[in-house]
């Protein structure tokens, strides 16, 4: 190329890469015309500008492979320690795998309009199984970016046997020990979408779509991983036979082994489970945080099949109805929380559950404990059977299963179903709020002090882990559960009176009394059958009351007013009643008085015969003559004589 000026330079009419051309560049006071090729310029003007798949090859008409361009576009970015890798607004056909490896790459989207098909913005078109389209993996590949891109993929058309096509999950993050995110990502149409392992700290925000299989699985999250504003819905469709399809398979959200994850803002329409939390050789998922769930359509709201998961929940609603069914249908076996592992810990302040099938909560497995402060079941017990709110397993072998409300239950529309089901050993606890000066209540101290309701209209309170109250329909037992109690009150219907038992203050005598709207009302005391009843005084019997058969006559003791005196008398059916008073063996009957005989006339002697064996006093006798005894047939005196 020759020195000459600018102007006089002939006109290109193309450049290529190695084409030269001219600079003027001031030096000093001179101009001086320097000489660079096409590359070089673009080298220069773009040094550490994003890359774009374009200028590796993409085309980005929905037809052509654009695999292998955007592979040779993340080798390219490798080569620089990685960068941003731009999608135009087009549709990106992908059919062969993209592999991210040893560089963090960001895939930068142009956006989407949300919608059934591909539209406006950037897409991926996925119409071929086999393969996966895009793994992040190895340490390296820690910190990139999936963000502001669509996928679609293209499945049969649906009939009464639809199935998805089998394709692999889109994204798959694998042993990255750390994290990949996602953001703004909508998936329509998608079998599998996000499959993270090994690789903790991931962080998921904005992810839309209608996934049929999954939408999220992760296992060996050793550090927490976040969820944020998921939203699920019919955007592809919502034709009948493929939302059956999602309710019988769709598992929303899957945590195998994780480690905490933070849940917020999940919302999920047509599934089998919105949050499931399974195992994986690795383990099962601890000390999880949910904020805001909403599982709409779902059989199960949240679903955990493994042991030991632990966690808690703040808000979550869940209905269980069959999607486009044109009536309030439950799905069968529909319930809010279904427990299949054991030994599971989850605590939750809010939870309302509607339309299901048989129970709002099922507890299987044991040795499960839920928390719940404020639970609400509306359109439970749907197949009218009987079925309770909340039902737990019967533990044969092993703790049996617990949940404990902080508030009272608020239960509707549930056929009147119970809220806790009898053929069970395991126990709803209900904390009662503890009440004021003016309307006091009941607080529960500890797990195994305070309220619990092993029935329908029935509470009962334990302490060290045993019952000691149970009150049911005005019936109470007290110091131990029904059958093992020691003290019971009945209360039979139409009651108007009482017993009062009344303490008192110092010197004065406590008192058991009978009390209510008679005039006269006695107090009994009964024992069991044969037994007697005693009343012991410094630790011993004092007094026995015994029957030697079936009474009909009886002992009555009589108290009197001033200046006369008490008495003992012989009551019954019987016309005339004996009245017996025995020593034991050959002790005697003993007065510690006087004794004092009844006084008679010999005129107004009372008829002998009535009398065997009877002392009298004479009162009208001669002398040494004022003592008789009646023979059975006369009255005698101490002589023999008869009384005249």
């Amino acid at each position: 190329m020759s020195d000459t000026k600018i102007s006089a330079l002939p006109s290109a009419s193309s450049t290529a890469d190695a084409d030269m051309l001219p600079i003027v560049q001031t030096s000093g006071s001179t101009l001086a015309t320097r000489r660079a090729s096409l590359a070089q310029l673009r080298s220069g003007l773009l040094v550490d500008r994003p890359f774009h798949v374009r200028d590796y090859g993409a085309i980005g008409n929905g037809v052509v492979d654009d695999g292998p361009a955007i592979q040779a576009a993340v080798n390219a970015l490798k080569l620089v320690g990685g960068g941003i890798l731009q999608f135009g607004p087009r549709i990106y056909r992908i059919a062969s795998p993209v592999l991210i490896n040893g560089v963090t790459v960001i895939l930068q989207g142009a956006g989407f309009t949300e919608g059934p098909n591909e539209g406006n913005g950037t897409w991926f078109r996925i119409d071929q199984t086999g393969f996966t389209p895009f793994t992040f993996s190895g340490t390296m590949a820690r910190g990139s970016i999936v963000r502001d891109i669509a996928i679609r993929q293209y499945h049969v058309a649906p009939s009464a046997t639809w199935a998805p096509t089998d394709y692999d999950y889109v994204f798959r993050v694998q042993d990255c020990l750390g994290a990949v995110d996602f953001e703004n990502v909508y998936l329509v149409a998608v079998n599998r979408g996000i499959w993270c392992d090994n690789s903790g700290r991931m962080s998921i925000k904005r992810l839309r779509g209608q996934v049929f299989t999954r939408g999220v699985e992760v296992d060996r999250c050793y550090d927490i991983c976040r969820l944020e504003h998921v939203h699920f819905w019919t955007f592809q469709t919502n034709d009948t036979n493929i939302l059956t399809w999602q309710q019988n398979n769709q598992d929303a959200l899957v945590f195998r082994r994780v480690d905490g994850v933070f849940l917020d803002d999940i919302f999920v329409l047509g599934a089998r489970s919105t949050l499931r939390f399974s195992s994986s050789a690795s383990g099962v998922t601890t000390k999880f945080y949910g904020s805001n769930i909403y599982a709409d359509f779902s059989r199960y709201g949240v679903w955990i099949d493994g042991n030991d998961v632990e966690g808690r929940i703040a808000n979550i609603t869940t209905q269980g109805e069959v999607i486009n069914a044109g009536a309030s249908i439950p799905l069968p076996g529909a319930a809010g929380i279904q427990i299949d592992g054991s030994n599971v810990r989850v605590q939750i302040g809010n939870l309302r559950v509607d339309d299901a099938e048989s129970n709002a909560i099922r507890v299987n497995g044991s040795n499960n404990r839920l928390d719940i402060f404020a639970f609400r079941a509306e359109y439970y017990n749907r197949l009218n059977d009987g079925s309770a709110a909340i039902h737990l397993a019967n533990v044969v072998t092993g703790t049996p299963n617990q949940i404990y409300l902080g508030t009272p239950p608020l239960l509707g529309n549930g056929n009147n179903g119970p809220l806790v089901n009898a053929s069970t050993n395991g126990f709803v606890a209900s904390a009662a709020p503890a009440g004021r000066v003016d309307r006091p209540g009941s607080m529960v101290g500890s797990q195994d002090t305070g309220l619990f309701q092993p029935g329908t209209a029935t509470i009962a309170v334990s302490a060290g882990g045993a019952e000691q109250m149970r009150i049911a329909s005005g019936n109470i037992s007290m110091g131990g559960a029904p059958g093992a109690h020691a003290l019971a009150i009945i209360t039979p219907a139409g009651t108007v009176n009482q017993v009062t038992v009344s303490g008192s203050a110092a010197g004065g005598t406590p008192s058991l009394a009978a009390s209510g709207t008679d005039a006269n009302i006695p107090l009994a005391l009964s024992a069991k059958n044969f037994a007697p009843i005693r009343l012991n005084s410094r630790g011993n019997i004092a007094l026995e009351v015994n029957a030697v058969a079936t009474p009909v006559n009886f002992v009555r003791i009589n108290g009197a007013g001033a200046g006369t005196p008490p008495q003992v008398t012989a009551q019954g059916t019987d016309t005339n009643v004996n009245l017996l008073l025995l020593g034991k063996g050959s002790g005697a009957v003993q007065a510690g008085s006087p004794l004092q005989l009844p006084s008679y006339t010999v005129a107004t002697l009372p008829p002998a015969a009535s009398y065997p064996r009877c002392m009298i006093y004479v009162a009208d006798g001669t002398a040494n003559k004022r003592f008789a005894i009646s023979d059975g047939t006369s009255w005698r005196w101490p002589d023999g004589a008869v009384v005249a």
